[in-house]
């Protein structure tokens, strides 16, 4: 019948108009809810039924349903907050948030108001995980798979493996000069002229430079009573040939230039008498530093030879050399004594064996393919080089000797002493700057560089060294620190040094120390003849030659370079027993290496690449005061989490108490192709579905995904406006639906009453 028919429509128009009541009043509920999304309903006609008319079929329809129901993903407003962890969505995507509890339930969101748990995880508000990727510190990418955002409360140390320190020395400092007097007794027997005496105005000195190279220099002194007038002569006995000479003149002084490094010496002869009663000679201060061995000797049998040398007090000490060679493969073995017995022990099957010697031995060599070494007076850091280069096979002929008296330049490296209080005087350097640096358990430690204008132009020194009471490099600790083992083929060669030990000890501390050439312009031209110190042995081991070229092996098996082409040192603080590296069996140059051991690279402005080049901050030689333009170091201590912060690029920022700025993790977004079927599961959650399709996850900001507002929250999407226009328009239907129902009443109600 028609008029119930009119019921049921009326009904259903209530019903989907009801439905539209609580969609909005979801949406007005929820006007102050985080990221809220507005749902949205519409509706459609019922199936129509067909009726009779007298125009034929007819359709009457049936009333209404809901046709859809589904939210809005437009934008909300962004709200600024003063929490760090807040986010907000500015496009599209969701954020992807975990349960810990249970496997696979895996949520989405727009609610970007999160903390951080005693645990140290990004949640939200109902203990969900944030999901993210880790960012690897070093590159600043993301590494692995997506997994749950933990953020490290603590920073853990770092050592120091690189070190900058930009200077400037000043270009006024004046060059360092090498003066040496002489001292004795030249008189004239022959007025006619000059008189030169062979053994007496004729003087051979040996003179250090600071490459550490022995130049034979020789001084020719000859004077005229009659005129008062000198004449001399300067010979370079490496390869006899005049240095500078004149005659005619009244100057008791002259310089020149050592072959090698162009350094200025000064000789003064002003305190040379002239006393005809008196012998002829001339002296000068100094110790023996240099031992040459010519002649011959037999192959296979030991040869002794004894000589006395001068230590710096001008004691003389009785040394003892026992040297063989043997010409099959064409090595040699040597020893060094001090205080040796008054005649040497012999052995029937080896005379003048060396182990019968009773002596202190001060150097012991067995194979060796070098024809030279160096030892120290016992109880000295007095470096002695011993040079028999020029001993050949022969007749059996006991090689004669000759001896040098030393005279060094003064350098950084000969200053320090780690055994005084203070390890280096302030007299020895012009400038010095420190800082911090830390080993891999975040202790600081001090870290000086000196500096100081050299013999020659336009170079300067730097000594680079630590507290030696915090040196605790393997040398510092060993009773006999200089040892050396090489294996060649089945050759093994060994040297030993037991007179180093007082050298090495006095090392303590030293990191490095080389010298700096500048050009006219005041930049650096090349770093040259630099050395760091043998961890395990406590000797020098050059790394940069006289010609500025990085050292391709250096003895000590570590590279020259760092990664950086910045000159490696090698620390150690900690002072670890750690097992050794050992080079394969074939290797070409076999030995030992420290695998526990700091590897700092000094930072001066200017690295190695086929040359010297330069930064844009670098070290310079201006006329200007001595200063520290900037320094800095890679090495931090143990920290605790003082900040976070989060970029637009979601990448979430720690900021430690240890000064370290580390980027943790990046925030991870998802997207749908049709975000509007996703389940509402609520606490501002969603699910994904199969109408939803998978999620196509990324970084913020790429694959259309939207970017990061940081320390903010999107706002509901609600238009409150909208929301009331809608339910005044639904509230007049569901008027107009009830007066259906009303109405068919009435009309029933007086159709029931025709029966009366």
């Amino acid at each position: 019948m028609g008029l119930t028919d009119a019921l049921f429509t009326g009904t259903s128009g209530l019903r989907a108009l009801g439905h539209g009541m609580s969609v909005i009043g979801d949406n007005v509920s929820n006007l102050n809810t985080t990221a809220f999304k507005g749902a949205r309903i519409s509706f459609s006609d019922v199936m129509a039924q067909s009726i009779n008319t007298g125009a034929g079929s007819g359709q009457l329809g049936r009333g209404a349903s809901i046709q859809a129901l589904y939210p809005l993903f437009t934008q909300g407003s962004f709200e600024s907050t003063a929490n760090p962890t807040d986010m907000a969505i500015a496009g599209a995507g969701f954020f992807i948030v975990k349960d810990p509890k249970g496997s696979g339930n895996v949520f989405y969101t727009r609610d970007g108001q999160f903390m951080i748990d005693k645990m140290g995880y990004l949640v939200n508000a109902a203990g969900l995980r944030v999901q993210g990727w880790r960012i690897d510190e070093v590159t600043g990418d993301i590494t692995g798979a997506i997994t749950d955002i933990q953020i490290d409360r603590s920073s853990p140390p770092v050592k120091t493996s690189k070190i900058d320190v930009i200077t400037n020395l000043d270009a006024r400092e004046e060059t360092r000069t090498k003066l040496i007097f002489l001292s004795g007794n030249i008189y004239d027997n022959n007025p006619a002229g000059y008189t030169y005496f062979p053994n007496a105005g004729y003087y051979e000195v040996v003179i250090r430079d600071i490459d550490g190279k022995d130049n034979k220099i020789g001084i020719k002194l000859g004077y005229n009573a009659e005129t008062q007038k000198w004449a001399y002569e300067i010979y370079n006995l490496n390869t006899n040939q005049t240095i500078i000479s004149a005659t005619d003149v009244t100057s008791t002084r002259v310089s020149f230039e050592l072959p090698t490094t162009k350094e200025i010496i000064t000789f003064d002869w002003s305190g040379i008498t002239h006393v005809n009663s008196g012998n002829n000679y001339i002296e000068m201060p100094g110790r023996t530093g240099k031992i040459e061995l010519n002649g011959q000797l037999d192959q296979g049998e030991w040869e002794v030879v004894d000589l006395s040398v001068k230590d710096a007090n001008g004691t003389l000490r009785n040394l003892r050399i026992y040297i063989r060679y043997d010409n099959s493969d064409g090595r040699w073995d040597y020893r060094v004594f001090e205080n040796p017995a008054s005649t040497p022990a012999t052995d029937p099957d080896d005379p003048n064996d060396p182990n019968q010697e009773t002596g202190t031995l001060l150097v012991k060599g067995n194979n060796s393919d070098e024809t030279n070494t160096f030892f120290f007076l016992d109880g000295t850091t007095q470096k002695i080089t011993l040079d028999w280069s020029s001993l050949t096979t022969g007749t059996n002929v006991t090689p004669s000797v000759n001896s040098y008296i030393l005279q060094e330049t003064d350098t950084l490296l000969s200053y320090w002493n780690a055994t005084q209080d203070v390890p280096i005087p302030s007299t020895a350097y012009s400038y010095r700057t420190t800082l911090t640096i830390y080993d891999s358990l975040g202790t600081p430690h001090e870290v000086t560089v000196y500096y100081n204008p050299t013999t020659r132009d336009n170079v300067y020194e730097f000594l680079v060294a630590c507290n030696p009471e915090e040196d605790a490099r393997d040398f510092t600790k060993d009773s006999l620190p200089m040892q050396w083992q090489y294996e060649e083929g089945t050759v093994t060669q060994k040297l030993e040094i037991p007179s180093g030990n007082l050298t090495a000890q006095s090392l303590k501390g030293v990191l490095m120390y080389g010298r700096l050439e500048f050009d006219n312009q005041g930049n650096v031209k090349k770093f040259y003849e630099t050395y760091r110190i043998d961890a395990n042995t406590g000797t020098l081991v050059r790394i940069i030659d006289d010609s500025g070229n990085p050292v391709p092996d250096p003895i000590d098996k570590f590279p020259a370079l760092g990664e950086h082409g910045y000159p490696l040192m090698i620390a150690d603080f900690l002072g670890i027993e750690f097992p050794y590296d050992i080079y394969p069996p074939n290797a070409q140059d076999q030995g030992l290496v420290r695998n526990d051991l700091q590897k700092i690279e000094l930072n001066f402005g200017y690295f190695f690449k086929d040359s010297w080049r330069s930064e844009s901050v670098r070290t310079t030689q201006y006329a200007t005061s001595n200063a520290t333009i900037f320094y800095d170091q890679d090495g931090f201590g143990p920290g605790a989490l003082e900040s976070i912060t989060v970029d637009n690029q979601g990448i979430i920022t720690g900021n430690y108490s240890n000064g370290r700025v580390i980027p943790l993790w990046m925030v991870s977004l998802a997207n749908f192709n049709a975000p509007e079927r996703l389940q509402k599961v609520g606490g501002n959650l969603f699910k994904e579905t199969t109408h939803s399709g998978p999620p196509v996850t990324g970084k913020p900001g790429s694959n259309g995904l939207g970017t990061i507002a940081p320390n903010s929250i999107e706002q509901s999407n609600v238009d409150l406006g909208e929301q009331f226009v809608k339910m005044i328009i639904f509230q007049r239907g569901f008027q107009a639906d009830s007066r259906i129902i009303t109405v068919s009443d009435t009309m029933l109600e007086e159709l029931i009453n025709l029966k009366r």
